[in-house]
């Protein structure tokens, strides 16, 4: 069956933004009928702003899933390819770590099955290191980018926990919120592709974290 369904995932700074645009292009130039989502539109499809509001309600990963499921049953109709950017864990995964949530890899195994019927393929972009990585991104981005994500961070029950305050502990939670990434694109079973990055932001993109 066509693949329907391309996500990405990294850091932010990874470029993830870039490659789907391009990617998206690509397909477009070949004919193909695609259409990309910036990860933090308003009306993104499966993670529109409404949604996100909702990231510390105790049902918030079952509210995506359900998401996901509209998504797909819009989708498989159709032989679209979509690509989503920072949708399967950023959106999802980095949000249910800042509330300490035990239940990520039972998310995770649901996810890849509601999203089966569209064949979907996964792109890891990986920094090498991902402290010097952020640090790297903080001085490329706009200026308080680094203080923004710092603040919030140091609000989550996730930091709170281990005690992750200022810059420092902003680098840290990024460096464990990779580590989890690392397991849990190891638990997947679709069609993977891992690329490693070098240390220092691949473009300009409109994450905020």
């Amino acid at each position: 069956m066509e693949m329907r369904l391309l996500l990405i995932e990294g850091l932010p700074g990874t470029g993830k933004t870039t490659l789907a645009s391009h990617l998206c292009a690509s397909a477009l130039n070949e004919g193909r009928k695609s259409r990309w989502y910036l990860e933090e539109a308003a009306d993104h499809p499966v993670h529109p702003r409404s949604l996100g509001a909702l990231k510390s309600r105790a049902d918030y990963p079952s509210q995506c899933l359900q998401r996901w499921q509209r998504f797909v049953d819009e989708a498989r109709s159709t032989d679209t390819l979509h690509i989503l950017e920072g949708s399967a864990f950023q959106s999802t995964v980095r949000f249910m770590m800042e509330q300490g949530r035990a239940d990520i890899d039972d998310y995770i195994d649901e996810f890849e099955k509601i999203l089966a019927p569209l064949s979907p393929s996964f792109i890891y972009l990986r920094p090498e290191n991902a402290e010097k990585h952020l640090r790297a991104t903080a001085i490329h981005r706009r200026p308080g980018w680094t203080r923004k994500v710092a603040v919030y961070i140091e609000q989550t029950p996730y930091a709170r926990s281990y005690g992750l305050r200022g810059e420092g502990g902003m680098h840290r939670f990024w460096a464990d919120y990779a580590s989890l990434c690392d397991a849990l694109v190891n638990r997947l079973s679709m069609p993977l592709s891992r690329t490693a990055i070098a240390t220092g932001p691949q473009s300009i993109d409109k994450e905020t974290g």
